[in-house]
């Protein structure tokens, strides 16, 4: 079963506590043991005096040592700590029968002998003591010397004291640091467990609050798996790794619904476009069609009639041969195909211009100038195709109108404009100039197939620029193209 990454970030925090709440209580007691061996030792070294004022208390009294041995071993014990009584000759006399130090032996063969404490004689109230012992062998002073002997399974510090006739022997046991430890412990772990709970229970909670973010970005990514392009934009605050996160997929999302914005409106224009060019390519195509079912009937035997019909199949012809060629020429800038930018210099472009169009029409007045600029930095032939539509358009529905080309520079932009005094364009004609196919309401039979403009905005945009017209009734019409200067990045013209 897989647990979910807020549950498993609120096992690693507990998890990390509870590590540190055992390492604590480890150190600590730890401390503690050390603390409590201190104080264990204090206490034996108090309990030496105490033990020779419980001897001489009973000699006063005048009770022997061998019988007051059980009632000293009594009062001298306590919580954690063992005491048993001996003669001088080493005999058990009364306390903890399982102690006796190795030491002792020693002491009672003579090879170790212990000193008087402080402020006793030789023979004084406590009762006589050994003759010093020769020179190199070891003085234990009673008052302060611990020894520390092995006993079978385990070692543990073993304190001997001399008392009026006899020894006493203290060992401090094991249960004395459980017995203080025991409380301290059952605090500290449960503190350590309601504490490890809460970051459990907290843990989720924040776990839960930090990756809500992924949580929605997750649901919107399967969404968007599942075809719902709706952009979603998240909002996190700060600049941590999930607010990067959102971030990107916010981007991406963008991307993506852009993407399919322009690919249904691609998709529009290609059922419009397969359309429109199919009802363009069926008028001349019925027309030769119904003129080559004529020419069967007869009319090919009259010979003036014949060649009526075959010129009018020319003309036909012509149109459906410009008109395959303007549609191959908007699917290949449809496809986008590579451009091919290079320096042209703008004097030069305008006059050949002028002077295709005089060729069409020598009777017309057509001029160009040039201010300011030198040269831009475009694909010449599409560049080239959309200003000869523009010029043509003025050549066609400007008839003897003069024509004026002009080229300047505004800012960091190269301005191309072609005006004509002509008839000018109503403001539906103007609104829908740049539709393919569309001519117009009051085009008559001027010749055209209605992609000039099209094709004209789609070289432009390409290029990275822009495109209007500006049209009134009899007041003429002008076409302005704005380039910039420095070709465009291919990312920067598609985002146009």
């Amino acid at each position: 079963m897989k647990r979910s990454l807020s549950s498993r970030l609120a096992a690693l925090y507990t998890l990390l506590l509870g590590i540190t709440v055992f390492l604590v209580i480890v150190a600590s007691s730890i401390a503690l043991i050390y603390e409590l061996n201190r104080f264990s030792r204090d206490i034996i070294i108090a309990k030496h005096d105490e033990a020779r004022y419980l001897v001489g208390q009973y000699r006063l009294q005048g009770v022997s040592l061998s019988k007051a041995a059980p009632d000293i071993a009594r009062e001298l014990s306590g919580i954690g700590l063992q005491v048993t009584v001996f003669d001088t000759k080493g005999k058990y006399l009364g306390g903890d029968r399982s102690l006796r130090a190795p030491l002792l032996s020693r002491i009672v063969q003579g090879r170790v002998e212990l000193e008087p404490p402080l402020g006793s004689s030789r023979t004084g109230a406590l009762g006589p003591f050994p003759a010093p012992v020769p020179t190199g062998r070891r003085i234990a002073t009673a008052r302060t010397t611990e020894f520390f002997g092995p006993l079978p399974g385990r070692s543990e510090g073993r304190f001997l004291v001399a008392v009026d006739s006899g020894f006493v022997e203290f060992m401090p046991s094991a249960w004395i640091v459980f017995a203080n430890l025991g409380p301290y412990w059952l605090i500290i772990v449960s503190i350590g467990v309601v504490a490890i709970l809460l970051s459990w229970f907290i843990g989720r909670v924040f776990s839960r609050h930090a990756l809500a973010p992924l949580t929605e970005v997750t649901g919107s990514l399967q969404a968007l798996a599942l075809g719902d392009y709706t952009q979603r934009r998240f909002v996190t605050a700060g600049g941590d790794e999930i607010a990067q996160l959102t971030e990107a997929y916010n981007d991406a999302a963008a991307s993506v619904a852009t993407a399919m914005d322009e690919r249904k409106n691609t998709e529009g224009r290609m059922r419009q476009f397969v359309a429109d060019a199919g009802h363009e390519l069926r008028t001349p195509l019925t027309v030769i069609a119904g003129y080559i079912d004529v020419l069967r009937r007869g009319a090919i035997e009259e010979p003036k009639v014949a060649k009526q019909i075959l010129g009018t199949m020319a003309l036909e012809k012509e149109h459906m041969r410009g008109l395959i060629d303007r549609l191959m020429r908007l699917a290949r800038m449809d496809a986008e195909a590579p451009i091919q930018p290079m320096p042209i210099a703008v004097q030069e472009f305008l006059r050949d211009q002028c002077e295709a169009a005089r060729r069409l029409d020598d009777q017309r007045h057509i001029d160009y100038s040039v201010e300011g600029v030198k040269e831009i930095f475009a694909d010449r032939a599409e560049l080239g195709e959309a200003f000869w539509n523009i010029l043509e358009n003025a050549l066609k529905y400007a008839p003897g109108a003069p024509i004026h080309l002009r080229a300047v520079t505004e800012g960091d932009e190269v301005v191309l404009t072609v005006n004509d005094q002509g008839p000018g364009m109503t403001e539906a004609e103007r609104l829908h100039a740049f539709e393919r196919f569309y001519r117009g309401d009051a085009r008559g039979e001027m010749p055209g197939t209605g992609l000039g403009l099209a094709i004209a905005k789609r070289a432009v945009d390409r290029a990275g620029g822009t495109i209007r017209i500006d049209s009134a009734p009899g007041h003429g019409t002008t076409v302005t193209i704005r380039l910039p200067q420095v070709f465009p990045k291919p990312d920067m013209v598609q985002e146009r």
